[in-house]
């Protein structure tokens, strides 16, 4: 393994994945700036461009498989429930997340995504039985308060320490911030899934696998846009859910940057970084994505950012992190010793 190049290509995804919040909005808003504006399309758009990203996604690995000339191993790869279920999984989750980054602000959507981690312990912990260690548990409340202050349900007022269950569900320039929290911590919900069911199969090529998982998340993103637009269309929820797309060129523009961007660029480098570090190391650099997407809602949207908010922020990153990092340097240990031993 080459650390260097892989620590390098991990930089470059999780960058392009931090760049979802500004493309979706590209592709999407009227006024790029001013969500006040509203969309050039109905609020299910946000699943339509997840859809065309992970459809990308196929076209990369495919693209990939002929050129490593895996074709033979995907024909004898074997698609079992796990490898379904890990790429349905992945598209519903980014179909959540770039529908909750045109509803809520970019800080609320990006750190409910990241909760995905926590939930994937918790499910590993019920359903395959493995043990939590006493670090996990701590690092699971640390993630549930840290949620909580991101949201503003408790933190620090003028007042001092306050603690308010009235929860925001509409601003001015977000109508339906509720609602786009909902879909965020659902994002968090699926990505936690999705990485639980890919715990499964790991003998799996990883370029066959790629295949079947991206065709499931198509199927899962495009199915989800369906369901939305179908309710909108029926009058079961506000007609507001039906795409009715009158997307401009500068709207199309962004759709392409956040297929290609955000599909097989930033998905690519991923693959490149996988097969040049270890799994703790690129689980650890992932969270690159976070202070990205944050950036771009601070500098680019002038989204305000609380001293709740940066709590909110530390305290799930740090908790998701840590025992990342704890893993890492327990590898580099091992590492070393086998060094030493084989000297």
């Amino acid at each position: 393994m080459d650390r260097r190049w892989g620590t390098i290509a991990m930089f470059i995804s999780a960058t392009g994945m931090g760049l979802v919040p500004l493309f979706s909005r590209m592709a999407t808003r009227t006024e790029f700036l001013d969500g006040k504006m509203g969309l050039n399309a109905g609020d299910s758009v946000g699943a339509l461009m997840a859809t065309g990203r992970m459809s990308m996604g196929i076209l990369f690995f495919v693209i990939l498989m002929f050129a490593t000339h895996k074709t033979g191993v995907f024909k004898k790869l074997k698609l079992t429930p796990a490898i379904a279920l890990g790429g349905v999984m992945i598209g519903l989750s980014l179909a959540c997340y770039v529908t909750s980054t045109l509803l809520t602000s970019v800080a609320n959507a990006v750190l409910f995504i990241y909760t995905g981690p926590v939930f994937c312990v918790l499910m590993a912990r019920i359903f395959r039985k493995e043990p939590m260690s006493g670090l996990q548990w701590i690092c699971l409340f640390v993630v549930f308060f840290g949620m909580l202050f991101a949201e503003g349900l408790v933190g620090f007022s003028d007042g001092g320490f306050m603690v308010d269950f009235s929860l925001e569900t509409s601003t001015p320039e977000f109508p339906q911030k509720g609602l786009g929290d909902i879909f965020g911590l659902l994002s968090g919900v699926f990505y936690g899934s999705s990485m639980f069911f890919n715990g499964y199969r790991k003998d799996a090529d990883t370029t066959a696998r790629g295949v079947w998982n991206f065709i499931f998340a198509a199927l899962a993103a495009g199915s989800l846009t369906l369901v939305l637009n179908t309710l909108g269309t029926s009058g079961v929820v506000p007609p507001n859910w039906a795409l009715d797309l009158h997307l401009t060129n500068a709207n199309w523009i962004g759709a392409v940057l956040l297929w290609i961007i955000c599909g097989p660029i930033a998905l690519g480098f991923l693959l490149v970084a996988g097969r040049n570090l270890p799994a703790a190391d690129y689980s650890t650099i992932a969270y690159w994505e976070v202070p990205v997407a944050l950036f771009i809602g601070l500098v680019i949207f002038s989204e305000p950012f609380t001293i709740n908010s940066a709590i909110g922020t530390v305290l799930i990153i740090g908790a998701g992190a840590i025992p990342a990092i704890k893993g890492m340097r327990a590898a580099h240990k091992e590492a070393k010793l086998n060094v030493a031993t084989t000297e």
